[in-house]
């Protein structure tokens, strides 16, 4: 029981401890109507507002909004790691600029149909018709991402980007999962139900990748499905995984398992009859507090969206590995730092119970993400590889055998060589000729008969080639280059290249302060709301998600690829400490609402004062 000065001066007494155990309470701890610990009813009471039967339905639903969150993260993060080299194979003059807008149309799609589904879900006073509608999109997406090869090469690319669009549209159904969360819970319950909704979304983000990974080791060569359009390899098999877990969710959120339970009403009528209703005075937020946690929150999401989508980018410009080996071993690292941010997620929801959450959101979150992004700036004496293209190279004393031989018309079958090519056959025999013997000469070869000349017509040129080099010589454009940085990267040209080991360190120990940021920045912030209806600021929060996600693959195509590695990860760590700055300026402030009597004038988290 505390005492404090009333808004005339009298004392007023405060009974919100009363029942609160000693060994419980921590110093700075302030216990509202949103803790756990006292709900300003008789708890036994809450146990006749529902059967035992329908508790346990409710608590099924739970799981299904929790699963559904799951869906929909993996849905966004699956195709990171592999829609680069998969944009290559539809069109291999994509640019990072153009990968960019690939990823930030899913993020888009959510942002613009939040509100809608939002609206239509208040209006419908129900999630499951706007739920199942926006998971059949999500089914229709991803087959549609899988389809693209079907299509021509000049608008595949750009159905890509529709297809993404349309996943991110049907993930905007998160508002209606957070929503019916908060609409489904006690404020007993909710903070527990905050904590984990929040880890399925993250959760879904980590793992996306790492199921990519295992579709890229266990598919490494297109399947042969005995149907045209029905391609199925280690890109588009990622996109076939999502549409069967949106089939599943589909399935869960149908009545026979899925049914709402808006307790939350049943709960604020029991609070009325209980308590008298006006004698608690709700304030304002602390809406300076809640703007420096928003911004934690967009940082933490937009870093990590970088990083998934910039891992593969990343290490075929810094180590010249090739399509496969890049997303194999992003794969696996992204897939190790997705258990170590599970275990990260169990380990701070049980030290925010023991320490400060403050305190953990700081020390177990901010700081390492810090660390992390600062050891992604490189140092050292190396040069980065610069990647080669064929059609770079003169045709002079430095033009190598390869190049030679992919840039005749005898790379191809003679019904698919120019026009003009036939029509003068002696100048080209004359011509091909001399690159053979040359060629030839270089390896210490007798000379080449007439190729022209010693074949049937309509038959192919018969293969003047030794075996180690019939094969990967004559190809398209991208085969031409050398794996490496490209030229139009120039910094590359002066920048060191981040050695393995310390790019592995360095994406684990990001990823570990990520869960806990999430989370903890998530719970705090529907605290620092208090008992009041969230649906806004529950928007407000997905908006903020969305917009983050779009800024980081912006970022990606247009600083990381004009700038390099220093100013990409240099804006990340400065932003992130400029947050970490905020978090210590805004430390008192950051704190549940506390709730009041009407004769205090007391504002959240300030001590109360005689007028």
């Amino acid at each position: 029981m505390v005492r404090y000065l009333g808004g005339s001066g009298s004392w007023v007494i405060d009974h919100t401890m009363d029942n609160v155990p000693i060994e419980t309470m921590r110093h700075g701890s302030i216990v509202t109507l949103t803790d756990p610990i006292d709900p300003g009813y008789d708890e036994n009471a809450v146990l006749s507002l529902e059967t035992k039967s329908e508790r346990r339905r409710r608590k099924i639903s739970h799981w299904v909004a929790y699963s559904t969150m799951f869906v929909m993260s993996i849905g966004f993060s699956i195709v990171l790691t592999g829609v680069w080299p998969y944009l290559k194979e539809l069109d291999n003059t994509s640019t990072k600029e153009f990968l960019g807008w690939v990823v930030a149309a899913n993020p888009l799609g959510q942002m613009l149909a939040s509100p809608f589904l939002g609206y239509w879900g208040n209006k419908a006073g129900s999630i499951r018709i706007p739920c199942l509608v926006t998971v059949i999109c999500f089914v229709f997406g991803n087959v549609l991402y899988c389809l693209l090869k079907i299509f021509p090469t000049g608008s595949a690319k750009f159905l890509m980007i529709f297809a993404r669009f349309v996943v991110g549209v049907s993930s905007a159904n998160l508002t209606l999962c957070r929503s019916y969360l908060a609409s489904s819970t006690t404020l007993r319950e909710r903070t527990v139900g905050i904590a984990i909704i929040s880890a399925s979304q993250a959760l879904g983000f980590v793992v996306g990748p790492a199921i990519q990974t295992i579709l890229t080791v266990t598919i490494p060569e297109p399947i042969d499905t005995g149907v045209d359009w029905l391609i199925l390899d280690m890109y588009t098999a990622a996109g076939w995984v999502a549409a069967v877990f949106g089939l599943v969710n589909f399935v869960i959120i149908l009545p026979c398992i899925f049914q709402e339970y808006p307790i939350a009403q049943k709960e604020m009528s029991l609070r009325k009859n209980e308590n008298n209703e006006n004698s608690f005075k709700i304030p304002q937020p602390d809406y300076i507090a809640i703007v420096g946690l928003i911004y934690i929150f967009f940082v933490n999401n937009f870093a990590i969206v970088l990083l998934e989508m910039l891992s593969v980018p990343f290490v075929e410009d810094q180590y010249a590995w090739k399509d496969e080996f890049a997303v194999e071993v992003s794969g696996i690292v992204l897939g190790i730092a997705g258990v170590l941010a599970l275990g990260v997620f169990v380990g701070s929801g049980y030290l925010a119970k023991r320490f400060d959450e403050r305190k953990v959101l700081i020390f177990h979150g901010i700081i390492p993400f810090i660390i992390g992004t600062f050891l992604f700036l490189p140092w050292g004496d190396e040069r980065i590889t610069m990647s080669v293209c064929g059609g770079n190279i003169t045709d002079n004393s430095t033009t190598t055998f390869e190049t030679s031989i992919a840039t005749t018309p005898f790379a191809l079958p003679v019904d698919e060589w120019p026009p003009q090519s036939l029509a003068s056959l002696d100048h080209l025999s004359h011509g091909i000729q001399s690159h053979w013997k040359e060629s030839h000469e270089l390896l210490g070869m007798a000379p080449p008969l007439n190729i022209l000349t010693n074949f049937d017509e309509g038959e192919d040129p018969p293969n003047m080639l030794p075996d180690t080099y019939s094969g990967d010589m004559v190809s398209n454009d991208e085969a031409s280059c050398t794996p490496g940085c490209p030229p139009t990267q120039e910094w590359c040209l002066y920048v060191p290249p981040l050695p393995v080991p310390q790019f592995l360190v360095a994406l684990v120990i990001t990823f570990s302060g990520y869960p806990a940021v999430v989370t903890l920045s998530q719970a705090m912030y529907s605290k620092m709301l208090g008992p009041k209806p969230q649906g806004l600021w529950m928007g407000l929060l997905t908006g903020i998600g969305s917009l983050s996600r779009i800024a980081g693959p912006l970022f990606v195509s247009y600083v990381y690829t004009g700038f390099g590695t220093y100013f990409c990860f240099g804006t990340l760590t400065s932003s992130m400490a400029i947050g970490f700055i905020m978090v210590l300026l805004l430390y008192r402030r950051l704190i549940p609402m506390k709730i009041e009597n009407e004769g205090t004038e007391m504002k959240q988290g300030h001590t109360p004062k005689s007028s």
